[in-house]
C-alpha cells in the first residue's frame, strides 16, 4: 500500500512543477521559443501562441493536484489516477500540437 501511496505523493509533487512550466509558457511573451516542435518561423504571433497553449498547459497541474488529493484518500485508486493523469497529459499534448497550428501564417 505504501507504493501506492508514493503514487498520490508524485502527483501532488509534481504538480507545482507542471503550474511554473504553464505559467512559464503562458508569459514567455514574442521572442521565446518554450514550445517544442513549433515551427517558429510560420508562426505569426507567437505571443498569442504562448498565452494559448499556457492556459492548455494550466490543466496539467490541477489535475495532477486533485487527483494525488484523490490518491492519498483512496490508494487503491492510486493506480488508475496516475493512468488517467497521463492520458490526460497525451490528451493536453495532442491539443496543443494540433491547435497551434491556427497561429501559423497563410501559406
Amino acid at each position: 500500500m505504501d507504493g501506492l501511496r508514493f503514487l498520490g505523493i508524485a502527483l501532488l509533487a509534481i504538480s507545482p512543477v507542471l503550474g511554473v512550466v504553464a505559467l512559464a509558457v503562458r508569459y514567455a511573451g514574442a521572442r521565446a521559443r518554450p514550445l517544442t516542435g513549433v515551427d517558429y518561423h510560420r508562426v505569426h504571433d507567437a505571443a498569442a501562441l504562448h498565452r494559448w497553449a499556457g492556459r492548455r498547459l494550466a490543466i496539467l497541474p490541477a489535475t495532477a493536484f486533485v487527483l494525488g488529493l484523490a490518491s492519498l484518500r483512496m490508494p487503491g485508486l492510486a493506480l488508475p489516477l496516475a493512468g488517467l493523469f497521463a492520458l490526460v497529459s497525451m490528451v493536453v499534448g495532442a491539443w496543443i500540437a494540433l491547435g497551434a497550428e491556427r497561429f501559423n501564417r497563410p501559406t
